[in-house]
Order: structure tokens, then sequence, then C-alpha cells
């Protein structure tokens, strides 16, 4: 019996994957660009969830008994996922990790709405919800505005977000898909501590010993900013939304699930900063 891992080359899925090898646990990842797109030559099926084509492919030669289900990038993704969670459901698949986001609520529009379906369906199930990954300033954008210029533009103006390792998110999902008790929850998964960006950029001047800003946006210069940095005005609105909403304090909060699942705290944004100086130094 195998776990599916959807999200191949996202941020938690070969994360948990290498949870799963290091244990000997079999599992498959699913990638848009099939075989060979893995990484780390871990076993790998084409798997698109706006292509219904390609929604058997996972269960051909492998019996699946859980998965770690994530949102596609497109209109409507409740439509598809849930579908899905039907015909996974019909595979024989007995329990499904959902990975949400702070904002999602069940039944709403969104990942609520598969939320909503799996309790509905019967399988065992968990929803993660964390926050904002620590690991969106080591992106090339970010990347780019902190190594090079030494500012970190926002429109999340002095918002407290209690961002989190894409470690930890993942050693928790791993636990949410093999512990042997099902969680049957929604689980919020955040940092040790509330940080704004003023903070965040704080940590940054004094781990690279260079000064780094944050740049404060109204919502249009943020808009205008990612777009010129190459994003879709869709999703520039997109997130800009989300940190206008972060800037009203809708992030901030705390958890002790990291700790409840893992054993040990999630690890501190300065550690994280520790761990990824080089590549702010590079850029």
């Amino acid at each position: 019996m195998s776990i599916f891992l959807t999200g191949g080359r996202g941020k938690t899925s070969p994360r948990i994957a290498a949870l799963l090898a290091a244990d000997k646990k079999p599992f498959l990842l699913g990638s848009r660009h099939g075989p060979g797109d893995g990484p780390n030559d871990y076993p790998t099926v084409k798997f698109d969830l706006s292509d219904e084509s390609t929604w058997m492919k996972p269960f051909d030669n492998t019996r699946i008994k859980a998965i770690y289900l994530m949102e596609p990038r497109i209109s409507e993704p409740w439509v598809p996922m849930n579908k899905f969670v039907d015909l996974a459901k019909k595979q024989g698949v007995t329990r499904i990790v959902l990975c949400a986001g702070t904002s999602a609520e069940i039944g709403k529009d969104g990942m609520g709405r598969v939320w909503e379906h799996l309790i509905k369906s019967g399988v065992e199930y968990c929803v993660l919800r964390p926050s904002w990954f620590m690991e969106n300033l080591i992106e090339p954008g970010m990347a780019f505005t902190i190594g090079k210029l030494g500012k970190i533009f926002t429109a999340a103006q002095d918002g407290k977000i209690p961002f989190i390792s894409a470690d930890d998110i993942a050693e928790t999902g791993y636990h949410a898909l093999t512990d042997e008790k099902s969680y049957n929850c929604d689980l919020r998964i955040l940092g040790p501590e509330d940080l704004t960006y003023d903070q965040i950029a704080e940590t940054l001047t004094k781990i690279l010993v260079r000064k780094v800003e944050h740049v404060k946006l109204d919502a249009a210069g943020r808009i205008d900013n990612l777009v010129q940095a190459g994003l879709s005005d869709y999703f520039a609105r997109f997130m800009t939304r989300l940190e206008v909403l972060a800037s009203q304090d809708f992030e901030k909060g705390s958890s002790d699930a990291v700790e409840r699942l893992t054993g040990h705290p999630p690890k501190s944004f300065e550690k994280f900063a520790e761990e990824n100086k080089a590549v702010w130094s590079s850029n």
C-alpha cells in the first residue's frame, strides 16, 4: 500500500517524499510533467487535476491507501478536486490530507469546499492550514530584491504573520498521512512567533550584516510592483489581497499543532535565515 503525493514539484510534497523514503514507506509523486520530473529520482507519474485523463495513472500499478492533496492553480479548483476525491475513494483510498491555508473555511469557495466534501465522503481526513511560508523569501523574486536591493516590498504594512517553514508543514503532513489514528480535523500550522515584515528585515540585517529594509506599499503600488516583476494581473491582485488582509492581522495566531504531531517546536525565522543566508548573499 502506497501514499500518493500531488504537487510533486511544490514546496511540501518533495519534503514529505524524503521523510517517507527515509522510513522506507512506499510513495508516488504526481507531476504535470510525468516520470523523470520528480526530485531525487523519486517515483513519479503524470498527474494533473485539470486533465481528467491523468487521474487513473497513480492507480494503474499501485494500491494507494492515502493521498496528500494540493490545490491546483485553476479557477474553481474544488470542482475537479472533489471529483477526484470520489474517484480515489472508489479505488480504495481511505485517508486524504488536504493542504489548504489560513483563509480556508469549511463550506466556503476555495479549499473550504474540498474540506466539506472530505467530511461528507466519509474518508479519514486532515486539513492542514499553514500560514505564510518562510521559503517565499528565498524564491527568485524576493531573493533578488533582498540580495541585490536590500529591500522587501509588500502591502502587509505592520501586520503580524506566524511565518512557518515548509519543513515543519511537511513533517506535520507526514504524520497526518502515516499516524495510525486519523486526526479528522483541521490543523493550523503556524510558526513560533508572530512577525511583521519590519522584524523580518531586522533579522535579515543582523544575519547578512548589511541593511535590509521593508518598503511598505499601498495596494495599487503593490499590484504594479508585482506586475512589473512578471506576475499576471490576476495573481498580482490575488497576492496583494492576501498582503492587505495580513496588514489587518488576519494571519496572526498561535498553535501547538507542529509540536503536538512532530514532537518538536516549529523552526524560528532566525534559524531559517541562518540556514539560507547564502541564497541572499549570492543574488
